[in-house]
């Protein structure tokens, strides 16, 4: 099982193989968000408050840019910048329920992490444990860093982008339809319920700037092509 002292302890252990600063936050403590936190979760921000591995930074209890980024549908919990312009953040529903770990492209593309928020660290941990083996430092930390860099995102299918007007009839999916009926007829829509992680929606080929809403009662998501010089739908 994944917990926040397992993967703390790890990171300690780590930080004492290689010659730069893994910067490991503290966790949380007695202090609290101000949004519902899962049991599971809540113990793993208890133990574990972010770290990083450059060009990496990955903060667990508010990310500086926590609010930059205008076009995703929640960002409240977002956990790291991957220092080229991909924001990676938890998927929350409006219930409380944390999910999928997403990470939407500098170009404005979704990618799916993880399936949880323990999974994600996981992976990213494990890679920078096998890596310090793989690598070494002779020639600096750089190649370090770029290895980290390229297993971040794992190779997955393109998820299909659907029109909406074709998901709004009546014996449609009630999570695909009931957001095809809020969203413009120039929306596209994503599904990723059952997305491994690497799956990829690409709204940035097939729409161009646009702001992504979810589905209330699943991880459906819509792009709305978005003219942000007015801040108003295309």
């Amino acid at each position: 099982m994944i917990t926040g002292h397992s993967l703390a302890t790890r990171l300690h252990a780590l930080a004492a193989r290689v010659p730069f600063d893994l910067a490991v936050r503290p966790g949380l403590g007695a202090t609290g968000l101000p949004f519902p936190v899962p049991p599971a979760e809540r113990e793993l921000l208890h133990h574990l408050g972010g770290f990083s591995v450059p060009p990496v930074e990955v903060r667990l209890t508010g990310h500086p840019r926590q609010r930059s980024n205008p076009a995703l549908p929640d960002p409240r919990y977002m956990v790291s910048d991957d220092g080229g312009g991909g924001l990676t953040w938890v998927d929350i529903a409006p219930d409380g329920t944390w999910g999928h770990v997403l990470m939407q492209y500098r170009e404005g593309g979704l990618y799916v992490q993880a399936p949880s928020l323990a999974a994600w660290l996981d992976r990213l941990i494990t890679t920078a444990e096998d890596l310090v083996d793989e690598v070494g430092f002779e020639d600096g930390v750089q190649p370090y860093a770029d290895e980290f860099w390229d297993a971040l995102h794992p190779d997955g299918p393109r998820l299909p982008l659907r029109p909406a007007p074709l998901l709004r009839a009546a014996d449609a999916d009630p999570a695909l339809s009931g957001l095809a009926r809020l969203v413009p007829d120039n929306a596209l829509l994503a599904d990723l319920r059952d997305a491994a992680p690497g799956s990829h929606a690409r709204f940035d080929r097939d729409c161009g700037p646009h702001r992504l809403r979810r589905a209330a009662d699943a991880p459906v998501f819509a792009a709305v092509p978005w003219d942000w010089q007015h801040d108003r739908p295309r």
